[in-house]
């Protein structure tokens, strides 16, 4: 694999499956192979891995949390929304470690699988816009969708415009890419796939490269939308979109 196939094939979301060992045996190499050709980027995961791994021996012990463990800990915290800041009273990670790292581990969590082809087809979506050569597929039949794929869609505001509608494949089942544009000129893309992922049933969104997506599920449904705007901008467009 050379060097430049396995930047294009790494990912974030890959990069944190990693740290949390939930790669397969060749994403692992892939990952490794990346991380051999940059030491710094392979010092920060190291020191990722070990911050992790002490959290997770400490986390039986009930004296009073570290200072330096505490400050490793608000580090891997994610800038976007995180459901523990929400809920974790204030003050309480100078209590007991026990209780401040079981809604710490509970609270960072990473996006399923099917993310990762969300954000891949949105932006396959956005290069075929841009193509001439390439034609769009406007007309979205939820019901014809729903009848041969079982996908079930939320229902779209009435200010966004379809303007493409493509399947995709995944491991697990055809998924639906529904491309739309907003009165101001917003692009995003919803991506459904019947499949019980482990997404939130409320929507959370993180950052992928250029790009935001906000996940969540219903049922045996799972959805994303992603687009350009801030994560706290498309978490609260899909808070609404779900509500439908």
């Amino acid at each position: 694999m050379t060097d430049r196939e396995t930047d294009l094939k790494i990912t974030d979301l890959e990069m944190d499956a990693y740290i949390d060992g939930e790669l397969d045996p060749e994403r692992r190499f892939a990952v490794e192979t990346h991380l051999s050709r940059r030491p710094e980027l392979a010092a920060r995961v190291m020191g990722d891995l070990s911050t992790r791994s002490a959290l997770r021996i400490l986390s039986q012990d009930r004296r009073p949390v570290p200072a330096h463990l505490l400050a490793a800990a608000r580090r891997l915290i994610p800038a976007q929304k995180s459901r523990w800041r929400r809920l974790m009273p204030a003050g309480l990670m100078t209590g007991s470690l026990a209780a401040a790292l079981t809604l710490w581990v509970v609270g960072v969590h990473h996006p399923p699988a099917y993310v990762s082809y969300a954000v891949a087809s949105h932006r396959i979506a956005m290069m075929r816009a841009d193509m001439n050569s390439q034609i769009e597929a406007p007309r979205f039949d939820a019901r014809e969708i729903a009848a041969n794929t079982r996908i079930a869609m939320p229902q779209l505001p009435g200010d966004w415009r379809v303007t493409d509608v493509q399947l995709f494949p995944t491991d697990k089942a055809p998924a639906l890419m529904v491309a739309v544009r907003t009165d101001d000129g917003q692009r995003m893309t919803i991506f459904a796939v019947r499949e019980r992922t482990g997404a939130p049933e409320r929507p959370d969104a993180v950052r992928e490269g250029a790009q935001s997506v906000a996940y969540w599920r219903r049922g045996d449904m799972s959805y994303a939308l992603t687009g350009d705007q801030e994560p706290g901008l498309m978490d609260e467009t899909a808070e609404a979109l779900a509500r439908t």
